[in-house]
Formats: C-alpha cells, sequence, structure tokens
C-alpha cells in the first residue's frame, strides 16, 4: 500500500519545476571565504597579533592590522593604504602578492644615507 503523498504525480512535478529554477554556482565558482584564509596563511607568519577574519562565500573581510581591513569579492582583494592613502585592490588568486603588498615593512624604503653614516664598530 503506497501513500498518497508519495506516489502523486502533481507532487513529483512541483518538485521538478522547483529544482529548475534553483541556481546553483558551479564547483569552480569563485570563493571568498578560501582566499581570505589563504591571504591569512600568507600573513600569519609576519603578524604580531591574531587575525580575525569572518564572511562567505561571495564576500568576506580580515582585520589585517589597526585601520586596515582587506574585503575580498568578486574575485580581488580591497584595503585602503596607510601610506598613500588610496583604495588598493589587489587579485584574489594571487595571495602572495597580495600580502607582499600589505606586509607594512616591505613597503617603508629606508633612508638612502642609512648606510652611509654608520661608523664601523672598534674591535
Amino acid at each position: 500500500m503506497s501513500h498518497w503523498r508519495l506516489n502523486n504525480p502533481r507532487a513529483s512535478r512541483a518538485k521538478s519545476a522547483l529544482a529548475s529554477r534553483i541556481k546553483h554556482k558551479p564547483r569552480h565558482a569563485f570563493c571568498a571565504e578560501r582566499a581570505i584564509t589563504a591571504l591569512l596563511g600568507e600573513l600569519s607568519s609576519v603578524a604580531s597579533r591574531p587575525l580575525y577574519w569572518s564572511g562567505t562565500s561571495e564576500m568576506a573581510v580580515a582585520s589585517v592590522m589597526r585601520d586596515v581591513n582587506v574585503w575580498c569579492r568578486d574575485g580581488r582583494f580591497f584595503w585602503n593604504d596607510l601610506f598613500h592613502g588610496s583604495t588598493m585592490s589587489h587579485p584574489a588568486s594571487d595571495p602572495a602578492g597580495a600580502a607582499a603588498l600589505l606586509n607594512p615593512f616591505a613597503q617603508v624604503p629606508e633612508p638612502a644615507h642609512y648606510y652611509t653614516h654608520r661608523q664601523p664598530v672598534a674591535a
């Protein structure tokens, strides 16, 4: 004996129609969570404090340092540059390159006269 809900042809057609309307992302679609965790993995070696992040597959944000938050969406990282005051953008497919741009010690150039005024230490 079968139940009327299980063998109802109208219910089956309704489920099929609903399933065809739902749009699923392809498996190879961009995921902001994976991109931001890859960036934080690159930055964790030089970070002096814990790195915090939150997000979904559509958009994610990470707190990298004081006053610098990195947003990831549409396949790109975005952040405000502390030295130039402009909004920076970098492809999310290159987290190592974005980490190099975000590393504060890599962007501060040493003065050219630093080595010329240094006195040798007498032994």
